[in-house]
């Protein structure tokens, strides 16, 4: 047995693991279907643009990766 005190650990960070769009759609269902609110939707945007790229990720592919698992992204005055 590993002593405790030879154990490294690391905050988990889901955007380490969506490598594909069925990744992306799946963590996108889940949001959804928990339905939290605007807020964990926002969250979860945010791990999904970690996970390809963060701010590297253009707006246009950031809107056709939204497109390809049946999402669409809209702008309203505030």
């Amino acid at each position: 047995m590993i002593p405790s005190s030879l154990l490294e650990t690391r905050e988990f960070d889901a955007a380490n693991y969506i490598e594909t769009l069925a990744d992306v759609a799946a963590y996108l269902k889940l949001a959804v279907v928990e339905e939290k609110g605007p807020e964990e939707l926002t969250s979860t945007l945010g791990v999904i643009l970690r996970s390809k790229g963060g701010p590297r990720l253009s707006l246009a592919a950031f809107v056709g990766l939204l497109h390809e698992v049946g999402l669409e992204m809209r702008v309203s005055p505030v």
